[in-house]
């Protein structure tokens, strides 16, 4: 299976956003620069540490903050690019998360990220976002890999949930994603990215499942891959996700359920870890941005009244 590396152009076109229903996607587009910061938002930019090995939680902008409906605060993991808010050339504000796969040289993979509050497990209890996103690059890489595949290198995560369980096993995360939304380049049945005026057409939102709690890596043993939908390359798509935690038959669960562009489902969580044992669920989060980058660049866009509840 062959692949192209995508580079990203300029896009002439600037016009203001129309309404959407949770389903269809906006067919106006944005203003896009090609992979360099806006110079007259520099003073808006959040410094990052600049360290795939160094974790440490920054204020995202300092001013009025367009995302900060799930936090105030950006764990920034990127040396090419910050944080950064934006117009774009249309009626909306946006936050923009941006990676370079040339960031990739520390322990832990490129990011830049923020995470809602945590909810600590009770019976019924749950955790909700809503928000608008819109891609305009993901990570792109040349290999042999199906994008179904756990070893296939394409895609970038927009949005993860976080959960913590008890009877952690040796080798199991301390602080372990659940299920994982990645944005991959849609490509043809040669396994070609699929191309209109010269950028990448759209992209495949997929859920990367864990099969165990503490289940490690992205690896066959650990997570597995669900397509979810499609979505146009800068173009509004509404994502919602709920956490919820119940009890049944004295066995504690988590269940989420999910809606990206129109396209609904419901995973229940492992109630098992690695290791083949009952566990129980600690608390729960959310994470959107971008996480993962391992060719090319990738451009997430994350549009303003986020919400989490």
């Amino acid at each position: 299976m062959r692949k192209v590396n995508i580079n990203l152009k300029v896009l002439a076109m600037a016009v203001s956003l129309c309404a959407l229903t949770s389903c269809d996607q906006d067919n106006d587009e944005l203003a896009v620069e090609n992979e360099v910061a806006v110079i007259d938002e520099s003073d808006l930019a959040a410094k990052g540490t600049c360290d795939t090995d160094f974790f440490e939680l920054i204020d995202a902008i300092s001013g009025t903050d367009y995302n900060s409906g799930i936090s105030t605060k950006i764990d920034d993991r990127s040396c090419s690019y910050d944080y950064v808010q934006t117009t774009l050339g249309s009626k909306y504000n946006w936050g923009r998360y941006r990676l370079k796969s040339s960031d990739n040289s520390g322990r832990l993979q490129v990011r830049m990220e923020r995470t809602s509050k945590r909810l600590n497990f009770a019976n019924n209890a749950t955790l909700e976002f809503n928000g608008y996103a819109r891609i305009l690059n993901v990570g792109t890489v040349e290999d042999n890999a199906g994008p179904s595949a756990n070893n296939d290198g394409d895609g970038t995560y927009i949005a993860q949930v976080k959960g913590r369980h008890d009877k952690i096993v040796d080798k199991e995360s301390k602080d372990p994603a659940i299920i994982l939304f990645i944005a991959k380049p849609k490509r043809d049945s040669d396994g070609d990215v699929i191309f209109e005026n010269n950028q990448v057409k759209e992209f495949d939102i997929w859920a990367e499942q864990v099969k165990s709690r503490g289940g490690a890596g992205s690896g066959p043993n650990g997570r597995e891959l669900k397509r979810i939908t499609t979505v146009k390359r800068n173009k509004d798509f509404k994502i919602s996700i709920k956490s919820t935690f119940s009890t049944s038959n004295g066995v504690k669960k988590q269940t989420i359920a999910y809606t990206i562009n129109g396209a609904s489902k419901t995973y229940d969580v492992p109630t098992t870890n690695t290791r083949g044992e009952t566990t129980a669920p600690i608390e729960t989060r959310v994470r959107i941005g971008a996480y993962r980058c391992r060719g090319g660049s990738a451009d997430i866009l994350f549009r303003d009244k986020l919400s989490v509840k």
